[in-house]
């Protein structure tokens, strides 16, 4: 099956339509919400990839419910690991809600920049992450 994108966007040049009349149809449109305001435009590159780590998020959380440790080695988790800095403000927005077992993909996305020195707690390794994250001045 192939895919095509069907989109219509209003801006002051009236309507403009593109379509590709095979496979799956997906409908977007961008409209003015005031006189003379830019149209607003949508980036489909950023929801695809939150629906993906969302979607790996997810299904490794369900994954992990059953156990006692996190398996970083499971097929969701590497799928995060593989979206690399594209993940990170999803990561990063995660580490804001609490400690969570996600921050060890932050640690093989930056190729483990942090020697740990002895346990470390799940929380300290968040904070840690949050403050260096939070010191790059992007989110």
């Amino acid at each position: 099956m192939s895919t095509s994108i069907e989109y219509r966007i209003s801006d002051n040049k009236g309507v403009r339509h593109v379509s590709n009349e095979e496979g799956i149809v997906v409908r977007l449109s961008a409209m003015r919400s005031e006189a003379g305001k830019k149209a607003k435009e949508l980036d489909m590159s950023d929801s695809s990839t939150f629906s993906t780590f969302k979607s790996n998020y997810e299904s490794w959380n369900a994954t992990n419910l059953l156990l006692s440790s996190s398996n970083i080695d499971n097929v969701y988790f590497q799928e995060i690991v593989k979206m690399g800095l594209a993940a990170v403000p999803y990561i990063y927005e995660e580490l804001k809600k609490g400690p969570t077992d996600l921050v060890y993909a932050l640690d093989e996305i930056f190729g483990n920049p942090i020697k740990y020195d002895g346990f470390v707690s799940l929380k300290q390794s968040c904070d840690l992450w949050l403050s260096i994250l939070q010191k790059t001045g992007k989110f």
